[in-house]
């Protein structure tokens, strides 16, 4: 088996078990990846640095004369 069929097959269980799982579970489920996610942001500075950069450069919207908001 190659990686990409395993992983696959893994993709698949895991959506089983999410299927499965109750809404209240589902929520408990990403509540901890959001927490271990910022965790892991907090310990480098400058992810943190490029996730604020990239999150205000997907929200920016132009101004009339083509300047981007935020000192961008």
């Amino acid at each position: 088996m190659t990686p990409a069929v395993d992983m696959t097959a893994r993709d698949r269980h895991l959506r089983l078990r999410m299927n499965a799982a109750t809404p209240a579970e589902r929520l408990a489920a990403m509540r901890l990846l959001l927490e271990r996610s910022w965790a892991m942001l907090q310990r480098n500075p400058e992810g943190v640095a490029h996730f604020r950069s990239r999150n205000y450069k997907a929200r920016a919207i132009s101004t009339s004369d083509g300047r981007m908001p935020h000192g961008t």
